[in-house]
């Protein structure tokens, strides 16, 4: 088994390895809806690369943007502290959603159809935390792990970071998960409360649309709750 070490991302500069290890982890197997918010956009030999660079930038300002955000990233000891997953949690001490959920614009998505596709998309996943989340809570945002070292404890260790940090703080837990990670979650004490899926529907849907339509098939989400400490099932 590898040397596997959590750490706590603290500058700017970790985002470079971290959001390559969340690209590597998200093509294998390929994840059409991380797509949606990590498009390969042009079709040029560096069009990866320079939507790559774009990704980090976007990621690293939302995450310096949002007070309530912490990023953990694994790193294999064994391999020079290769970074071999990461988590983004976020720690509400308050409704983090007072006047709803913001409009979702899928801006680093050209302007057009695309961008519509994919904002419809965003607005689907997001809407229900506004009913659902609107408390204090701790939440895990994203999750991945290389290919290779699943398996090998880095999710647990993420994971088993937020809900000690929410038993402490004496707060709920949430997870919208992918169905390969539930049962990790399950042994982590969270409850599959039930299932969102997301399907962009248009009633006069463009060529484009259905193009997307079929690169971006139906998605479905798993909603997960754990309860806060002393917190009994029917509260």
């Amino acid at each position: 088994m590898p040397t596997l070490r959590l750490l706590e991302v603290k500058s700017d500069e970790e985002f470079t390895d971290l959001i390559e290890c969340e690209w590597l982890s998200y093509e294998q197997p390929y994840n059409g809806f991380f797509q949606l918010y990590c498009p390969t956009t042009g079709t040029g030999p560096n069009a990866r690369a320079e939507s790559m660079k774009e990704s980090t930038d976007r990621q690293l300002a939302w995450h310096k943007e949002d007070p309530t955000s912490i990023w953990l990233k694994v790193v294999d000891d064994d391999h020079s502290g290769k970074v071999v997953g990461a988590a983004q949690w976020n720690i509400h001490h308050s409704n983090p959603y007072p006047n709803g959920v913001e409009e979702n614009d899928a801006s680093w998505w050209p302007e057009g159809e695309d961008r519509r596709f994919a904002s419809k998309a965003l607005e689907q996943w997001h809407r229900p935390r506004e009913e659902r989340m609107s408390q204090p809570h701790v939440f895990l945002n994203i999750c991945f792990v290389l290919p290779e070292y699943r398996r090998c404890g880095a999710g647990s260790m993420m994971v088993r970071w937020g809900v000690q940090k929410a038993d402490k703080l004496k707060l709920e837990t949430f997870i919208e998960a992918a169905e390969p990670g539930i049962p990790l979650y399950l042994k982590q004490g969270f409850e599959l409360v039930d299932y969102h899926v997301i399907d962009p529907t248009l009633e006069d849907p463009s060529e484009r649309w259905k193009e997307l339509k079929e690169r971006f098939p139906p998605v479905r989400w798993a909603f997960m709750r754990r309860r806060a400490l002393g917190m009994v099932k029917g509260d």
